[in-house]
């Protein structure tokens, strides 16, 4: 099978085989055998570039006298102005008549307006962060780092204060390896587990005094919650406590106030350190990412950004363009059936026209090709009795119901050559090609390097290995001349793998 594969590939790669046919039998057949073979892929690989693409569709017809011309508009509408009436005469170009187009002006306004905005975004992605930006993250930062420090210091008198001061009312000697509770608590267990505390808790405070500023959020943090920790085993152990012998119910309830507000007052500074730590972290992780500037995967979602509102300014180019009928070629008006005020109907016939002297040719396109086909498309046609000469033409009109040619489903375009030239005459055969879209800036592939497979399409990308991996993607406009137009999926200067008799 992989023989008889490269055997049609070297077929498919002669000139004289249709580029179009060819194209498309040769992506199918190769989504087939690797999508239902382990083969490795190999091949030649070309570049992702960015380049202007036309897509275009070819057919044939004889050349006959111009006949009437019927125009219509190519959406719903009200009729707003009727510029013309029967006998006039026109030149190719003029608004005939026009509908009410405000709705349409307005989204056309939205889509300049919107391009605008995702091509500044763009801009300022591959620009990076401006030098005034950078400032004021750094002067947050630097305003993050002094509230942590007095977030830390702050803390320490908060815990010093409530140690020392509030807790040590209940100890003998409490700054000692060996503090004892001067009250009786009840449980001799939970006694000794505030005094084993308070003896750990020495050298951390003094520890958090002596490295003062520098002293951690972290280490803050761990010994603010061992404060608070002790703290609540003291309340717990003072509750417990009866009144009477050494101690006061005065006394007592003194003791427990003390302790339960410093707790409070701990646990709200604990709170202040670690939002004062979360503030700073968070300015910092700003500020590494404004001196980083956007990423590659950031800079190609704005770049398609970009290429989403171009393409919507297109479609809505095409809204406003439908709401006029215009003059497709220079002739005189035998038909005007449009009237002010009146609501019409897309593609119902309203002005007739007879071109000035001119020729005509018409053919058919298929089902497929009919739907990029429009009035007023530009053609080149070219004929066999005068090689090399290219005749310019425009489309004039294209039927709204399928014609039956050679069994298959077929819809006629006429097409009207521009301006008087005495080689064109009635009888002889053209070849025509329909410039149905072109564009500047497409991300461009040769077309064999894209595999179809069923609703899937997809190319080969050569990785930083050197390996052929297989990455989804989307296409736009195909040109007859074999490069096909990526809408998604890829980025210029990526390698792609195309095939040929040479890439297997």
């Amino acid at each position: 099978m992989r023989e008889r594969f490269i055997g049609l590939l070297t077929i498919l790669s002669k000139p004289a085989v249709a580029i179009g046919g060819a194209l498309a039998i040769g992506t199918g057949i190769i989504g087939f055998v690797w999508f239902s073979t382990s083969v490795a892929p190999v091949g030649n690989y070309a570049t992702v570039a960015r380049g202007s693409i036309t897509q275009s569709v070819a057919f044939s017809g004889m050349v006959q006298a111009a006949r009437s011309t019927d125009l219509s508009f190519q959406a719903a509408g009200t009729v707003a102005q009727i510029n013309v009436q029967v006998g006039q005469h026109v030149y190719a170009g003029e608004v005939l008549a026009s509908l009410s187009g405000a709705a349409a002006a307005a989204a056309l306004a939205q889509a300049n307006a919107n391009l605008a905005i995702q091509q500044a975004n763009l801009a300022s992605l591959k620009a990076g962060t401006r030098p005034e930006q950078l400032s004021i993250d750094e002067t947050t930062l630097a305003q993050a780092k002094t509230a942590l420090s007095n977030a830390i210091t702050s803390a320490y008198v908060t815990a010093s204060e409530a140690v020392y001061t509030e807790a040590d009312q209940v100890f003998l000697n409490p700054r000692t390896n060996n503090p004892l509770l001067s009250i009786q608590v009840p449980d001799s267990e939970l006694a000794l587990k505030l005094e084993t505390e308070r003896a750990a808790l020495e050298p951390k405070l003094d520890q958090w005094q002596t490295e003062g500023t520098i002293m951690t959020a972290s280490g803050a943090e761990a010994a603010l919650m061992a404060v608070n920790s002790f703290l609540a085993n003291l309340s717990q152990a003072l509750a417990e406590t009866p009144a009477g012998g050494s101690v006061t119910t005065a006394e007592l309830a003194g003791y427990v106030a003390a302790v339960n507000a410093a707790r409070t007052n701990t646990a709200a500074a604990l709170s202040a350190v670690t939002s004062a730590d979360t503030a700073e972290k968070s300015a910092a992780g700003a500020l590494t990412l404004a001196q980083s500037g956007a990423t590659t995967e950031q800079i190609a979602a704005q770049q398609a950004a970009v290429d989403a509102a171009q393409a919507a300014i297109s479609l809505a180019q095409v809204a406003v363009a439908n709401t006029k009928i215009i003059a497709p070629v220079s002739g005189v008006i035998t038909v005007q059936n449009a009237d002010l005020g009146q609501t019409v109907v897309p593609g119902t016939p309203l002005i007739s026209m007879i071109a000035d002297g001119a020729y005509q040719v018409k053919g058919y396109v298929s089902e497929n090709e009919v739907v990029t086909v429009a009035s007023g498309d530009a053609v080149n046609v070219t004929f066999d009795a005068y090689p090399g000469v290219t005749f310019p033409a425009t489309v004039t009109t294209v039927d709204p119901a399928a014609t039956t040619v050679n069994g298959v489903p077929s819809y006629g375009v006429t097409v009207t050559f521009l301006g008087k030239d005495e080689r064109v005459k009635a009888g002889l055969t053209a070849n025509m090609q329909i410039i149905t879209a072109t564009k500047a800036n497409a991300l461009t592939v040769p077309s064999s390097a894209v595999i179809t497979n069923g609703s899937r399409q997809m190319v080969y990308v050569k990785d930083a290995r050197g390996t052929a991996t297989e990455t989804p993607v989307t296409t736009g406009i195909v040109s007859a001349s074999g490069t096909t137009e990526i809408t998604s999926g890829l980025s210029a200067g990526q390698k792609v793998l195309t095939f040929g008799s040479s890439a297997l």
